[in-house]
């Protein structure tokens, strides 16, 4: 109890009242206690003497009128000696006549004692003034012929002052005894109403921390019960509240997170409320935090302003559409180039919120749109290119007609010379309309698979191919034997010679050119190396992209071709569910294509 004692407690407050009442209704009944014994106690000493006295009168008044005094002091000594006190006979005077024991020519003057002659009775504490001990008076008047008499008695007050120590002895054992067993009934009642109070509290603040138990509603009062049952429902519905809340937040935090777009709000102080996994992702942002939404995102402390802001954002310029969206009020869009943390195109939406009337903030929606500047981009230079490509076979085609059909040249050596020169370009346009068509085709082509030794296939298709044309690289194969697939041969063939196109276009002539095939398992990786001067980073996204043609002074644009041969070779790859992509290498350039060894039909 001393361990758990706390001064501003209930219990502690309970327990002290309850000790402070019991003493003071021990206290206060012990006072009166006392205080009736002591009166009952001279009271019933006083009748007693007042009774004694009355009945000596009788028997004075006879010797005091024959003036007997021995028989007088006999009377006297007796009534004392029974009494245990001092007796005293006076005049009307108050002169004292007898007296037992003898206080010869002594005069009597106590207060009241004339009153006595009026048929009163005196009864008094007398100070110890010629007595030893403290006296008490009682004293009645007599009639003895036509003479008064004062009959006066003095009782001695130890018998009864020992009584009195006696009983208050007996009293302040009882108060300790009483006040100990009152502490205890306080302590049991105290900790019966704090108990369960306490027991509420702790229910209250674990329902604060979110820990929604139920307290039980057998209790002492039914007050207690009342409010065991009040708090029960207000858990269980702050339960049901915070779930649905939970729910929703929930929601709008799987809502944020899938989203693809970044989500930045601010209020109207221009402090960050929240942003999602897109913005930090778009901005390079590390936030540490807890899960839940609003805690996640929250950035103390963050205001809009040129200090602290282009350390998120590194860009003025959405500082500035930020800063007028939040002055002016107003829903805004803008596009801008992002050149940090890396290079993209962004599509901003600003949008005001109100609370009924008040501008309460903005929220702003970041769209990555660097896709759609590269496919527009590619777009532009296709038709570009296809005009391009298109453009050069028609003028060099309707050249040389114009030349025959003016009659320019004579001699049938010319002639021919045109018309070759005629038929091989229209070759070529058609190659590159071919070529152009089998795109279109590749989308919705079918496969026609069949079983394929494919290591002899690879090797077999590049000897021919390698001899067909003349090569003079070095192949060096490096192919595992005995690997087998399922597949449309000549579209993979077209593949193949795609990639050897490149690789003998662009290595030395003296070079060497690698063709790996190996077994990984559930796949095959196959892989040409060449020795050309490879692509740059930046560039080889693209290249798989139609009529995508790279700009670079180590490429010899006479070896160019159209640049739909890996547009080609990605759409076959993909029609195989396959994988196909490009890598630098210390001496040139990898080209890999991955198909699955059980590919689906």
């Amino acid at each position: 109890m001393i361990r758990n004692w706390k001064s501003n407690s209930l219990f502690s407050k309970l327990l002290f009242r309850f000790i402070v009442l019991g003493l003071i209704l021990i206290a206060v009944f012990g006072f009166i206690m006392i205080y009736y014994l002591e009166d009952f106690f001279f009271s019933s000493k006083e009748n007693e003497v007042l009774s004694n006295l009355n009945e000596i009168k009788e028997d004075l008044e006879e010797p005091l009128l024959t003036e007997n005094e021995a028989e007088i002091n006999q009377i006297l000594s007796l009534t004392a000696r029974m009494n245990r006190g001092q007796i005293w006979l006076s005049d009307r005077a108050g002169n004292i006549l007898y007296s037992y024991p003898s206080r010869e020519d002594e005069q009597v003057n106590f207060d009241g004692f004339a009153n006595i002659f009026d048929n009163k009775m005196l009864s008094s504490r007398v100070e110890p003034e010629g007595f030893d001990n403290p006296m008490v008076l009682n004293a009645i008047s007599m009639e003895a012929g036509d003479e008064q008499y004062g009959l006066l008695f003095f009782s001695s007050v130890d018998g009864i002052t020992s009584t009195i120590n006696q009983v208050k002895q007996i009293m302040f054992y009882l108060a300790v005894f009483s006040a100990f067993l009152a502490l205890l009934i306080a302590y049991l009642w105290s900790k019966s109403i704090a108990k369960p109070l306490k027991n509420i509290t702790t229910a209250a603040e674990e329902i604060s921390r979110g820990n929604f138990t139920e307290l039980p509603v057998e209790q002492n009062t039914a007050e207690l019960k009342n409010l065991a049952v009040s708090i029960n429902n207000m858990s269980r519905k702050l339960k049901k509240n915070l779930n649905n809340l939970r729910e929703e937040k929930n929601k709008l935090n799987h809502i944020l997170s899938g989203m693809d777009e970044g989500v930045l709000a601010l209020n109207k102080e221009r402090e960050i409320i929240l942003i999602n996994d897109a913005f930090k992702k778009l901005f390079s942002i590390k936030v540490e935090g807890s899960n839940e939404l609003l805690v996640q995102y929250r950035t103390e402390s963050v205001n809009i302003n040129e200090d602290n802001l282009e350390n998120i954002l590194y860009n003025q310029e959405i500082i500035d559409f930020i800063e007028s969206t939040i002055v002016e009020q107003e829903s805004k869009i803008m596009e801008l180039k992002l050149q940090q943390p890396e290079e993209k195109y962004l599509l901003i939406h600003s949008t005001a919120i109100f609370r009924g009337d008040e501008f309460w903030g903005v929220v702003l929606i970041f769209q990555d749109i660097s896709e759609r500047w590269r496919f527009e981009k590619l777009q532009n230079d296709f038709v570009a290119n296809v005009s391009h490509e298109l453009k050069t076979p028609l003028s060099s085609i309707r050249g040389a007609a114009e030349v025959v059909f003016d009659g320019a040249v004579s001699s049938e050596k010319a002639k021919n010379k045109y018309l070759n020169m005629i038929i091989k370009e229209a070759n070529r346009l058609e190659k590159m309309v071919n070529n152009i068509l089998s795109l279109s085709e590749l989308k919705s082509d079918s496969l026609n698979k069949t079983e394929v030794e494919f290591s002899d296939f690879v090797y077999n298709l590049s000897e021919n191919y390698r001899e067909v044309n003349n090569i003079k690289q070095n192949f060096e194969y490096q192919i595992e034997k005995d690997i087998k697939l399922k597949l449309d041969s000549d579209k993979i063939k077209r593949v193949i010679i795609n990639l050897l196109d490149n690789a003998v276009k662009y290595s030395p002539a003296e070079g060497e050119i690698k063709l790996k095939l190996k077994d990984l398992g559930s796949q095959v990786k196959f892989a040409i190396e060449d020795q050309g001067p490879g692509i740059p980073d930046a560039e080889s996204k693209n290249i798989w992209e139609r009529f995508y043609k790279i700009n670079k002074k180590n490429y010899n644009n006479k070896k160019s071709g159209s640049g739909l041969g890996l547009a080609i070779s990605k759409d076959i790859i993909e029609l195989h569910d396959g994988e196909i992509y490009h890598k630098n290498t210390a001496e040139g350039s990898e080209f890999v294509f991955l198909l699955a060894k059980n590919e689906r039909e």
